[in-house]
């Protein structure tokens, strides 16, 4: 692969590379752009420019990582879209007012109606279940990594500085928080899929809600799947 290093087409190959992987990110945070949430104005292609960067970098480092099970630019782009939602986690958190008393400790609360009364029972259930299996059945150093970076969105890097730790224990430290919640969940007879699906909706294209927030199926996802 030219992107390896001591390829003599390994400028060219990232340059190319780059160069798509910021346009994926440009259309990324256009799309998500909101009013009242990420509107980032003249700092969209700076803050595109940046995560581009990161982006390339953390693709090479996982190259070995590529299987081939997709297009390499799929691949790419998934890994550039994850460096993205973890800028804006980082810039929404700057903005958030947390009480640093409840950090890791506060479920959000989320409107849970929808327009059949059915769903918006199913979205109630789903949502006590959820709560309840994080309070019984994560440890509480587990509940409070988990709430705090899927629910409370606090960026990875600051929850293992908070917590005394770094990055890759709170990434092992999270994973394995998933790993009990999603075996919960398939003891009550319940897939992560399942909840996740409760809460999606299909007419939703994007990340962000109105007021510039990860929608509450986004964060589910982060609480029970594998992600930033």
């Amino acid at each position: 692969m030219a992107l390896r290093a001591g390829d003599q087409n390994q400028a060219v190959a990232l340059a190319e590379l780059r160069e798509l992987v910021l346009g994926a990110i440009i259309k990324f945070l256009s799309r998500n752009e909101t009013p009242g949430g990420w509107s980032l104005g003249h700092d969209l292609h700076q803050t595109a420019e940046d995560c581009a960067q990161e982006a390339i970098i953390l693709i090479q480092s996982k190259l070995d990582q590529f299987r081939g099970e997709s297009k390499f630019t799929t691949w790419a782009y998934s890994i550039a879209v994850r460096v993205t939602l973890g800028e804006l986690r980082r810039r929404r958190w700057r903005k958030a007012v947390v009480n640093s008393a409840r950090l890791g400790e506060d479920m959000p609360v989320w409107p849970t109606d929808a327009p059949e009364p059915e769903r918006s029972l199913e979205r109630r259930q789903a949502w006590a279940l959820l709560v309840r299996l994080i309070e019984n059945s994560l440890t509480p150093l587990q509940r409070k990594a988990l709430v705090a970076h899927a629910f409370q969105c606090m960026p990875l890097d600051l929850v293992a500085e908070w917590l005394g730790g770094n990055r890759n224990s709170i990434y092992k430290l999270i994973h394995d928080a998933r790993k009990r919640l999603k075996a919960a969940l398939l003891s009550e007879g319940v897939t992560h899929q399942d909840i996740i699906a409760t809460f999606d909706s299909p007419q939703r294209k994007t990340y962000l809600s109105d007021d510039g927030k990860i929608f509450p199926s986004q964060s589910v996802s982060n609480a029970v799947e594998s992600g930033s």
